[in-house]
């Protein structure tokens, strides 16, 4: 009769580890395997994106306001979000001193680049930390469903 009650459990635990739950990507996990030049690489692509993509979405469809002396609110709202100012040579540190929190580990490294350079700026992160780990679980669930369909 002891047999018998531990056979389904045995067999419950069996099928639970057998059973693969994928989890989402890992960035810290990226980011501590990539060199300093790996890293700064990244950084570097990434700063080089935002600006030709500014610049190339600006002359396409607000050149007459991107070209106004002084500049347009709009303009200023957007290039103040995406440029990176004087900071890029601290962004890796940063980047890196964030992932080293277990929370932060699937926040996707574009958005920790963006956090690391707000972080460098004196801005408070903690609501982008927050949106960027919901974010980070929302992706997964999305590509979970996409996979199962």
């Amino acid at each position: 009769m002891v047999y018998k009650s531990l056979i389904l459990p045995f067999f419950m635990v069996m099928l639970l580890s057998t059973t693969t739950i994928a989890a989402p990507y890992n960035y810290a996990d990226l980011w501590k395997v990539w060199s300093t030049t790996a890293r700064e690489a990244y950084i570097d692509g990434v700063t080089d994106g935002i600006t030709e993509a500014y610049f190339l979405t600006m002359m396409t469809v607000a050149q007459n306001k991107i070209l106004k002396n002084p500049e347009s609110s709009e303009v200023t709202t957007v290039r103040e979000r995406l440029f990176v100012r004087d900071t890029r040579g601290q962004i890796s540190d940063v980047i890196t001193d964030l992932y080293k929190d277990p929370a932060n580990a699937f926040v996707a490294s574009l958005d920790m680049f963006f956090l690391a350079r707000d972080k460098i700026e004196g801005k408070d992160i903690v609501k982008g930390l927050m949106d960027a780990r919901e974010k980070a679980m929302v992706n997964h669930r999305i590509n979970e469903e996409l996979k199962n369909k």
